[in-house]
This record gives C-alpha cells, structure tokens and sequence, in this order.
C-alpha cells in the first residue's frame, strides 16, 4: 500500500507550482528519470522564521504560500502546522545544515520519464517548472512537469 498515499495526494491534494533550480548537466540524465533541484531545497535561515535548529536526517515542514507564480517557503518547523486556505504543509529530510543555510530533500527530485525522453529536457532545465499536489501528512507529489510554462507530453504510442 505504498502508493496509496500517492494516489491521495494525486486524486485530493492541493497543487502548488515550485520553480526548479538547474542541476550540473553531468548529474541530470541518468537512464529514464530527471534529477530536479528546486528553489525551496536550499534555505536561507537568516531570512525564514524556524522553531529550533535542524540536524543531519531530521524531518522538517515547511509552509509555503503563493508569491506572484511560484509557491515559496514562509517558515519551517520540526513539527507539523496547522491547517490553512492561504498555505500548504511540504514534509522534506534534512540533508545538510551549513552557515545558516538548510539543505532539504522532499522527495520529489527524480522525474521518470520515457527511455530516450531525457535529452530535450535536460537541455532545458533553465525552464523548468513543476506542478506538486500536497497530499496528507504533507506529503508531496509530482503531477506535471513544465517546460516555459507548458506541460511536458510524452507520445506514449511509440
């Protein structure tokens, strides 16, 4: 039952756009997936509000709310928050913590995509946004990945 809460998030969730940030080319095309960065990974703890200092594998939430096109992070916590229409909960993994800077994986960093798919976009990860829905326990899940504001479709009859 590990997809279920995937197929909550999918079906139920509240769908946020995130702006990705480029990868070293070398590191993005690795069989059929695209590794994504984003913005949000990388938190500036001088400038976003946060309860207690993170350590190395520690769970962290983040509130995140719409500015302008993209969703971005209001604070971070080592618990979960509470509910609101104006915000979302993402649920990421500590994965460094260096001169007030906050490295965070959320799970979301690999796209599958078609064998043979990953060239064109690698070759446009300047442009790339991502539609997330948040699904329960803050979860979140990637559901479309865009290019210049277009969604990215794959011919599947080939």
């Amino acid at each position: 039952m590990i997809f279920l809460p995937k197929i909550i998030a999918l079906s139920f969730g509240e769908d946020i756009l995130l702006k990705t940030e480029p990868v070293d080319p070398r590191d993005v095309f690795r069989g059929d997936y695209v590794n994504l960065n984003y913005e949000i990974s990388t938190i500036d703890l001088d400038n976003i509000p946060y309860d207690r200092e993170f350590l190395y594998g520690e769970s962290v939430y983040a509130t995140l709310s719409e500015k302008e096109e993209y969703w971005t992070i209001d604070s971070i916590s080592h618990t979960k928050p509470g509910v609101s229409d104006k915000w979302v909960c993402m649920k990421g993994v500590v994965t460094g913590n260096y001169e007030d800077t906050l490295y965070v994986r959320w799970g979301i960093e690999s796209y599958f995509v078609p064998e043979g798919e990953g060239i064109p976009i690698q070759m446009q990860m300047e442009n790339i946004s991502v539609i997330v829905s948040i699904g329960p326990g803050c979860s979140p899940v990637i559901k479309q990945l865009l290019i210049d504001d277009e969604p990215v479709i794959f011919d599947r009859s080939i």
